[in-house]
C-alpha cells in the first residue's frame, strides 16, 4: 500500500469522524429524592430535542405506574410527533416505587402529596431548562390533574385523558358493582377514626389495610367543573366507548374543549391510542 493511499485513506476517516453524528431520540428512567421517598419516572425525548425545547408531565390512573400500558404508549406516541415527556411514578406511600402499588402495603398517602410530588418533578424539570411545563393525566390521574393545576406554577397547558370524574353517587354506585357491598359502612368507620387504621375494600384492592384518612380523601368527589377551573388552555379527551366513566361528554361544562376518540374504551388500546395522540400533539402545538 502506497503512502498516497495511506495518506487518502487518513483523509477520508477524518472528514467522516467530522460529520455530526446522528440524533437519536432518547429515553431513560429518572429519580428524584422528595422527603423520605424516592420518586420514579421516565423521560422520553425525540431526537435532537432537550428538555428546555418543552416538555409534558403525564400522570398515571388508579395505583398504577409510569410504565402502565396506556402511558408507555402515550409517551411513545408523543415522541413520534415531536414531543417530550415525563411520565412519573407517584410514590403513594412506598419508597423507590415502581410496578402497580402493592394492595397488602398499609395506604397511608393523599392528594396533597400527590401535588407535592408533581411539584418536585416540575421543579426538577426547570433544574434542566423547562419554562413552562405541560400537564397530562390519564384516567383518575387526569381528575387528580384537573383538582391539582390550579395550585401548581408555571403550568402550560392541561390535557385530561379519560379523566375519572365521580360524584359521591358514582363513587357509591361503582363501589356497590365491584365490592358487592355499600361504600357507606367502611366511609362510616373511617370518619370516626381517621387516624387509625382499618382493613377494607379500597379502590382496586380486596380487603386492603388503610389509614382512615386514606380511604377519606380516596373516595373525595372529584367532580367535571374541575376542567373549567384549571386556569390554563385544557383539552378533554374522552373515549367514545368508556366503560369506566361512561357518558363523559356529556357531564362536562358546556365550555371545556374536548375531543371524542369514537370507539375507544377507556384505556385507548392500539390505534386509539395513535388518535389520542395526534388530538393531543395538535392541541399543544397550536396553543
Amino acid at each position: 500500500m502506497t503512502g498516497a493511499f495511506l495518506r487518502a485513506a487518513m483523509v477520508a476517516g477524518l472528514a467522516l469522524a467530522s460529520l455530526p453524528a446522528p440524533q437519536r431520540a432518547w429515553a431513560e428512567p429518572a429519580q428524584l429524592k422528595s422527603g423520605q421517598f424516592r420518586l420514579n419516572g421516565n423521560l422520553e425525548l425525540p431526537a435532537g430535542k432537550k428538555v428546555a425545547d418543552g416538555v409534558a408531565l403525564i400522570l398515571h390512573g388508579t395505583l398504577s405506574h409510569a410504565r402502565h400500558e396506556t402511558v408507555a404508549a402515550l409517551q411513545e406516541n408523543l415522541k413520534a410527533r415531536g414531543i417530550g415527556s415525563l411520565a412519573i411514578t407517584l410514590s403513594l406511600g412506598i419508597d423507590n416505587r415502581e410496578g402497580p402499588r402493592a394492595c397488602g402495603l398499609l395506604h397511608d398517602y393523599a392528594l396533597a402529596g400527590a401535588q407535592r410530588e408533581v411539584a418536585a418533578w416540575m421543579a426538577w424539570l426547570r433544574a434542566d431548562g423547562a419554562q413552562t411545563i405541560d400537564l397530562i393525566g390519564f384516567s383518575r390521574g387526569g381528575a387528580q390533574i384537573a383538582a391539582l393545576t390550579p395550585k401548581l406554577s408555571r403550568v402550560g397547558h392541561v390535557v385530561l385523558m379519560a379523566p375519572a370524574f365521580a360524584t359521591k353517587a358514582e363513587q357509591a354506585a361503582s363501589y356497590q358493582r365491584t365490592f358487592g357491598h355499600s361504600l357507606a359502612e367502611p366511609l362510616a368507620a373511617a370518619g370516626k377514626s381517621p387516624l387509625q387504621k382499618f382493613n377494607a375494600d379500597f379502590l382496586l384492592c380486596k380487603d386492603a389495610p388503610v389509614l382512615g384518612a386514606t380511604f377519606l380523601d380516596a373516595y373525595q368527589e372529584l367532580l367535571p367543573q374541575l376542567a373549567a377551573e384549571t386556569t390554563h388552555p385544557t383539552l378533554v379527551v374522552v373515549a367514545g366507548k368508556d366503560e369506566i366513566v361512561p357518558d363523559l361528554e356529556k357531564k362536562l361544562p358546556s365550555q371545556v374543549q374536548r375531543v371524542v376518540i369514537d370507539g375507544s374504551g377507556h384505556f385507548f388500546p392500539d390505534l386509539y391510542g395513535e388518535e389520542a395522540a395526534d388530538a393531543i400533539a395538535k392541541f399543544l402545538k397550536n396553543q
